[in-house]
């Protein structure tokens, strides 16, 4: 192996690494690092190195992760596939240890820096799996993990393992593929919490169901007893709805500006033959419009989740999810019932916890409206955070009382 290059990092970079932290983000320093080389030992202010760190150049924001803080790092660098495997092998074991397959067909083997794994994150799709690349090194090691993945699993066949390259840039945003047969389409169906839903990995970006919320769908089931009327905002393929209605919900609203979700939604629905498909209505309109019409309906709920994307949109605009939530708490609070609760939910690591309740604190003053936090909402389970990595915790969301 060629020396691996020690480059210097800054100091507020230092700083967070000495914290836990597992990333170097673009900057003067970071973009000095050798653009070919994929280790770079990082190096603090005194040129005492500090860590070996996974170099990325291609990621817009983050352009390093840290692997291994031991020394001696040539020699961490030179085990690197055995420390990938047996890091691999660790994650498995969490999960087996864990149950997490005996509620549901869908969890993550490995969640990416909370597993030591940076920016490679693994989910189990029933007897399929889907391997996400955030940083484009894990290209080179494809039949590593997917040979890791099958000594621990031998019923996955090699057909069934997906590749996907996920971020924010052009070069890490690509439909899933198969390494057999590229231009394959699968689709499948799998069950969470006694629910059936329709998987298509190859078809879209995403696959129709955020497994990093099931423990959260887990933890809302209390709030729906029997009769309840749900509103389910930015509903997607519907998982909070059919969720609603396996506990007995009387009546649920899904809105969703896309037709294309909606009608998987409807298919989810399909899939579920034991849940009451007359008490689900499903509206194909913008949120804002939405809420206007059942307001002028005179509709009322006891249960309204919201979930936007980060970025939402009505079909004519679009604004960052909490700077909608001022207006969407007016709205909102309008068709809430006394004693009814808004589950919210912010899906950035932008926006800490804190500023998140701060904020909607503010807008329930200057709103004037009443409300008690009854409950905060997090990712758990197979989805672990790593405590100095605030960007693992990316999703935050709170239950609010009406009083």
């Amino acid at each position: 192996m060629d020396k691996i290059p020690e480059c210097l990092i800054h100091p507020v970079s230092i700083k967070l690494l000495r914290q836990g932290h597992p990333w170097i983000t673009a900057d003067t320093f970071s973009s000095r690092f050798p653009r070919q080389s994929e280790f770079v030992i990082g190096l603090d202010d005194r040129r005492r190195p500090l860590a070996l760190l996974l170099h990325d150049p291609h990621h817009k924001s983050v352009k390093a992760r840290v692997w291994s803080t031991k020394f001696p790092f040539d020699r961490e660098a030179q085990h690197f596939t055995a420390s990938v495997q047996a890091r691999l092998d660790l994650a498995f074991e969490k999960r087996i240890h864990s149950k997490v397959q005996l509620k549901r067909e869908n969890y993550y083997l490995a969640f990416g820096e909370a597993d030591q794994l940076p920016g490679l994150f693994i989910l189990r799709l029933q007897d399929r799996v889907l391997i996400q690349f955030y940083t484009g090194l894990w290209v080179r090691y494809k039949q590593v993990i997917a040979t890791t993945i099958q000594e621990v699993f031998p019923e996955i066949k090699s057909e069934n393992v997906w590749f996907q390259l996920r971020g924010e840039t052009k070069e890490l945003q690509k439909l899933p593929q198969n390494a057999l047969e590229p231009t394959r389409r699968d689709e499948f169906h799998l069950s969470e919490f006694g629910v059936q839903y329709l998987i298509r990995i190859g078809a879209t970006y995403d696959h129709g169901l955020y497994t990093d919320m099931s423990s959260v769908r887990q933890a809302l089931g209390g709030l729906i007893f029997p009769g309840a009327r749900v509103l389910n905002l930015y509903s997607y393929t519907g998982a909070f709805s059919l969720w609603a209605l396996k506990h007995g919900a009387g009546n649920v609203v899904s809105v969703d500006l896309s037709p294309k979700y909606i009608e998987w939604l409807q298919n989810n629905l399909a899939l579920n033959p034991d849940l009451d498909h007359t008490k689900h209505e499903a509206v194909v309109k913008s949120t804002d419009q939405a809420l206007g019409d059942l307001r002028g309906l005179k509709r009322t709920f006891d249960v309204i989740i919201c979930d936007p994307p980060s970025s939402s949109s009505d079909g004519a605009k679009r604004t960052s999810a909490i700077k909608a939530y001022r207006e969407l708490l007016s709205k909102m609070d309008l068709l809430l019932e006394k004693g009814g609760k808004a589950v919210l939910f912010l899906n950035t690591h932008q926006v800490s916890q804190e500023k998140f309740e701060k904020t909607l604190r503010e807008y329930l003053t200057e709103l004037k409206l009443t409300y008690k936090l009854s409950t905060r909402l997090h990712l758990g389970e197979d989805c672990p955070t790593l405590k100095g990595f605030p960007e693992g915790n990316y999703l935050k969301g709170i239950v609010l009382e009406k009083q």
